[in-house]
């Protein structure tokens, strides 16, 4: 873990691979995710099982249907189904990320093998789901990967190490194709070097039988 790594909350979500359901591409309910999740409470004791939405679920033979560059805040310009290029309707994104919800005073934690940072998923500021909803967690997302990086998070790749340079191409990428931004310095996204669209999330699973939610991502 590099230094100024967020420290993890105490009550996260862990998550259990199960064998895979057929896959369809729609988001109508959350019964047809294609993951099973264990969740463990602070005392260590198994959760009732949960899956994902079909809006994020994905494999390693299957893409989630969603189409997202984390660069951009959540919006209907910018979170739009893969297949025909249309906004997600605000409906699908109110609902739980979940199934069974899981509630506002509790965590959702997602990682990813390219950044060390990860993401935790809370309720929205708003306030007006009892649960952690799609929405919580494109807005976790975005926010979490667009946290300016640290004079030590940033020297804990080397000084002009082979890392460095290709996270201050991904910068200078970014701000030339946004056009701006040069002043906001590097960013936790750069670190994606480019592959900014969310695939999806699928499940890893660790010797424990425990694991955790990975994002996976392709170039935008």
């Amino acid at each position: 873990m590099h230094p100024g790594t967020p420290s993890m909350p105490s009550h996260v979500l862990q998550y259990d691979r199960r064998p895979s359901l057929q896959q369809r591409h729609t988001w109508q309910t959350p019964h047809e995710s294609a993951h099973s999740y264990i969740g463990m409470d602070p005392h260590g004791r198994r959760a009732p099982a949960l899956h994902m939405h079909p809006l994020f679920a994905s494999t390693r033979l299957h893409s989630a249907p969603i189409n997202y560059d984390v660069t951009f805040a959540p919006s209907p310009r910018t979170v739009l189904d893969r297949t025909t290029h249309s906004p997600v309707d605000a409906h699908t994104l109110s609902q739980p990320a979940t199934d069974p919800p899981t509630p506002a005073s509790s965590r959702i934690l997602l990682r990813s093998d390219k950044f060390p940072w990860p993401v935790v998923v809370g309720s929205s500021r708003n306030g007006r789901s009892p649960d952690i909803t799609n929405l919580d967690l494109l807005h976790a997302l975005h926010e979490t990967l667009l946290t300016r990086v640290t004079p030590q998070e940033w020297e804990a790749l080397g000084n002009g190490s082979r890392a460095q340079r290709k996270v201050t191409q991904a910068y200078e990428q970014r701000c030339t194709r946004l056009g701006g931004g040069w002043e906001g310095g590097v960013r936790r996204v750069d670190w994606l070097h480019g592959k900014t669209r969310l695939i999806g999330i699928e499940v890893e699973k660790n010797g424990s039988g425990a694991g955790s939610g990975k994002l996976v991502f392709g170039k935008a």
